[in-house]
């Protein structure tokens, strides 16, 4: 699919190919609400181009996970923590029920501020 083919019309799946790009970080990253992320795997399922798009980033984050294995040192690790303090923690679950089934969605936001 060329740029000119591709269109803000919702494809097969509501959604077009423009937003599950716009999306597909937070998407392939599973931090998007259920009813996108139902939308956005629906299109990627369907739209070749944009399941290559997604397969190439899934390839790429799987590339620059195995080159960038090497942890760092655990008093690195103790001393970054111990400079960190918990400012907020909040827990979201969604519970999302549509003629597909039930689906729960489940967020956890930490803020940190240095302590």
């Amino acid at each position: 699919m060329s740029d000119a083919e591709d269109t803000d019309r919702p494809a097969e799946g509501g959604c077009s190919c423009s937003e599950a790009r716009a999306h597909l970080e937070t998407f392939l990253d599973h931090e998007c609400d259920g009813d996108l992320y139902e939308r956005l795997a629906a299109h990627v399922a369907s739209c070749r181009h944009c399941g290559q798009i997604a397969d190439a980033e899934v390839h790429l984050r799987e590339i620059l996970r195995s080159r960038c294995a090497e942890q760092a040192p655990a008093e690195l690790r103790a001393r970054v923590l111990g400079r960190l303090s918990v400012m907020r923690a909040t827990s979201t679950v969604t519970t999302v029920t549509s003629a597909q089934g039930t689906t729960t969605v489940s967020r956890r936001t930490i803020r940190y501020t240095q302590g």
